[in-house]
């Protein structure tokens, strides 16, 4: 069974694709099915995140590849087996590449910084890469927040990576969600009168499901765990909800009962892809000007407080969904 994408259309003419966590953490792993499934189709793709690894610590004691130093590295499968990170989703990505895939795999890592200075990063990747395309990932639907809603989840960071490839010349730039549901701090009748307002504009590009069956989703899967049984390692709360939910999974279900079992609510729509034209998200962004000119992470969170504080009066509420 394949994955039935509906962005291959869009993507037909491109000929190196970057797949790009938008939000940091393990949001490239949202990506991988795309990946895989743009890969067997002859693609050239590239796999990059914006990142939450102390990029400059690991740059240090691991192999990596250097485009702009403690900045953006390119995280490789050579980890001294001495060293246990406890944080390196990226560097342990591509030891499953090299190790279980077969299929050795730079993952680029951006650091945490500002839309002003990640732009610059973006452009030295794309230049490197020859990039024609960019498909951003989003582990749940925080992405699509634009500020003036009470429940906005961990909207700065998604918001910080869509201005900056806002900015950037190439012909092709989506959006994909993956996880409805799974980020309990985020209001989803919010989350929906966003997503409706996006179709309405004709940005919505359609959904589609990750199953069982489907030799991507087994890879994802594999990926993603190995990755979180590393010793100490931190696991991915969006991404163990999304694999749950594709193994049947339904209600207050906890892939690892010893991990911050707070109570979840499981459901199989964490099991779709929701796709966008990018820009359509970024130019509906209240905050994305705010933070546009910042540099450092400080200066985009600091901006983003002193907006959210003046938003307040008029925030959108949140309120539980009528099912």
């Amino acid at each position: 069974m394949k994955l039935n994408l509906p962005i291959l259309d869009a993507l037909e003419d491109s000929e190196n694709i970057l797949i790009a966590g938008c939000g940091g953490g393990f949001d490239v792993f949202c990506g991988l099915p795309v990946y895989f499934t743009l890969r067997e189709m002859g693609k050239n793709v590239h796999l990059a995140n914006y990142s939450f690894s102390p990029v400059g610590i690991v740059a240090h004691y691991c192999n990596t590849v250097t485009l702009e130093s403690t900045l953006l590295e390119g995280a490789t499968a050579d980890i001294p087996d001495e060293l246990q990170l406890g944080y390196y989703p990226e560097g342990y990505l591509s030891r499953w590449f090299k190790d279980v895939d077969g299929n050795p795999t730079t993952v680029w890592m951006f650091a945490k910084v500002g839309p002003a200075m990640l732009l610059k990063l973006y452009q030295q990747l794309i230049d490197h890469l020859k990039i024609d395309a960019i498909v951003l990932f989003d582990g749940g639907i925080d992405s699509l927040m634009i500020g003036d809603e009470m429940g906005a989840g961990t909207l700065l960071e998604d918001t910080i990576s869509l201005t900056a490839v806002q900015s950037l010349d190439v012909p092709v730039k989506l959006l994909g969600c993956l996880g409805f549901g799974a980020e309990l701090e985020v209001a989803h009748n919010n989350a929906l009168d966003n997503m409706a307002a996006l179709a309405k504009e004709g940005a919505f590009l359609g959904s589609c499901a990750l199953t069982q069956q489907m030799p991507v989703y087994e890879k994802y899967e594999s990926a993603s765990k190995y990755v979180w049984e590393q010793p100490d390692h931190h696991k991915s709360q969006i991404n163990m909800r999304v694999v749950s939910a594709v193994n049947g999974h339904s209600g207050n279900y906890h892939m690892y009962d010893d991990y911050m079992p707070r109570p979840v609510f499981v459901s199989p729509l964490m099991s779709l892809y929701w796709f966008y034209d990018a820009t359509a998200v970024i130019k509906r962004s209240l905050l994305a000007d705010v933070i546009r000119p910042t540099r450092t992470i400080e200066d985009a969170f600091a901006a983003t407080i002193h907006f959210r504080k003046q938003m307040m009066d008029k925030a959108r509420e949140h309120r539980p969904l009528p099912y």
